[in-house]
């Protein structure tokens, strides 16, 4: 990440590098564009501090920041003026540069100067926008919005990725807590893990208060450090932070920049942590610390994935998170969640048999059955063994093209006639122990979706199966 080329822009390769390689990275410069001077002068910082420490930095700034809060606002130099600054400082200094664009006009001009284009958190579920950015086939780096959880920005990846890139950067910037205030969760750092991308923490826009500031945004730096210390331990793959030589005199997001003097110990510190953190255990969760142990290799599980033409969810635990209401003498009521239910619909579209054989009967898992098609419903069913040699004779299937999601000992004999068999993380050790992989999504929570996924990949027709919904 220290090529002096413009016409050498981050590559493919070099993503596959820093993602393989576990080294802390970081994204510093100020919030937007003051003039040519300054921002080259920060610039020629950052490449000193990187060049002290051999860190990898990209270097940020706006070249127009469309989303201010007034109209009165300063939004920099523009699309034109601000790349050939961008342009500048990546020639002079080598550090890679990066800009956000508001519009999907804005993506083939930014395409040709930018190594890493930003979608700003407001519209990061801009179809048109995430779909132009993700043709020119530079780095993208989504921020997730403050309104989105660690799950929804899962559809922002998929719009990306269906113009062929999977470049991607995910950044936590804050969830918006009730007016004018932000929280930063640690929870969506290890969340977001779960989809194989590099986290980014933006320490200074989580210290902001939105529109607090009488026609701007305030905020406090003084949040900055701690904050971005939380982050490294919790596992993210980088620190954002902009940073301004005189905060207080900044024309964006002053009161939440760090000081450019205070940036050289903040990454030397960050660096500190983050060499403190064990690498033996991956930072996502606890499942993906079980499947360290009993997981396959990827092309395995890969291999018996491309097989499987009918999957067998269990429902209490698997399409719920296993709680049951009752209420009254003849009331039962359970939670699904839509995620599982659109992945299942998606299943059957692209050619998968799915049937639920449960322990139990409930009128409610008839129901839901109904709302989402599935004709294979087996109910009060203690051993399930010749429910599966039913099914495989009535659809002429061999054991290697079924897959079984289950989560207590009751599925463990099927679990172990079948070609792939799949558990959740809040399942007993046993069962983990006979599965071939263990979800990183809950039960109830996104694990049948996250199973579907997985299947239609090996397949090759999850890219298919979304295309539909962009066209």
């Amino acid at each position: 990440m220290t090529s002096n080329s413009y016409q050498n822009p981050l590559s493919d390769s070099d993503y596959e590098s820093l993602v393989s390689s576990g080294s802390l990275f970081f994204i510093a410069g100020p919030c937007v564009i003051e003039s040519e001077g300054m921002t080259s002068d920060i610039a020629a910082e950052i490449a000193r501090i990187r060049d002290r420490y051999s860190v990898n930095i990209i270097f940020k700034a706006s070249f127009d920041k469309a989303n201010r809060t007034s109209i009165d606002s300063y939004r920099g130099p523009g699309l034109e003026a601000g790349l050939k600054i961008l342009a500048g400082i990546r020639s002079k200094t080598g550090v890679p540069v990066m800009s956000d664009i508001h519009t999907p006009d804005q993506a083939d001009a930014a395409g040709n100067v930018l190594d890493v284009i930003q979608i700003p958190a407001f519209l990061s579920r801009q179809t048109d926008l995430l779909v132009a950015a993700g043709r020119t086939n530079r780095w993208i780096n989504i921020k997730k919005g403050q309104f989105q959880s660690p799950e929804d920005v899962q559809y922002s990846i998929d719009k990306v990725r269906s113009a062929g890139n999977s470049k991607i950067l995910l950044t936590e910037r804050g969830v918006s807590f009730g007016y004018r205030d932000l929280v930063a969760d640690m929870r969506s750092i290890v969340r977001m893990k779960q989809y194989g991308i590099p986290v980014v923490f933006d320490a200074t826009h989580s210290a902001q208060f939105p529109g607090a500031g009488g026609g701007c945004s305030a905020g406090d730096r003084s949040l900055v450090p701690p904050l971005a210390r939380a982050a490294v331990a919790a596992g993210a793959d980088a620190i954002f932070m902009e940073v301004h030589p005189e905060p207080g005199k900044a024309l964006c997001d002053g009161p939440n920049s760090l000081r450019l003097c205070d940036l050289d110990f903040m990454i030397s510190n960050l660096c500190a942590i983050h060499s403190l953190i064990p690498r033996t255990l991956p930072p996502a969760s606890l499942a993906a610390q079980v499947n360290e142990r009993i997981e396959p290799a990827a092309s395995k599980l890969n291999e018996a994935a491309k097989k499987i033409r009918l999957i067998i969810f269990d429902v209490d635990g698997i399409l719920t998170d296993g709680s049951i209401i009752f209420a009254g003498s003849s009331l039962e009521i359970k939670s699904f969640h839509v995620r599982d239910g659109h992945g299942i619909k998606i299943a059957k579209r692209c050619g998968l048999e799915v049937a639920l054989v449960t322990g139990r009967y409930s009128d409610v898992v008839e129901r839901r059955a109904r709302d989402l098609g599935i004709h294979l419903v087996h109910q009060g069913i203690w051993d399930k063994r010749p429910v599966l040699d039913k099914l495989m004779r009535e659809l002429s299937l061999q054991p290697t093209e079924v897959a079984v999601l289950g989560d207590d000992v009751v599925d463990i004999p099927i679990m172990r006639r079948v070609g792939l068999s799949i558990t959740v993380p809040e399942a007993p050790l046993e069962v983990k122990e006979a599965s071939d992989y263990v979800t990183q999504l809950p039960g109830g929570r996104g694990a049948a979706r996250e199973v579907v996924e997985i299947i239609l990949k090996s397949q090759g027709k999850w890219k298919d199966a979304l295309a539909r919904y962009f066209d």
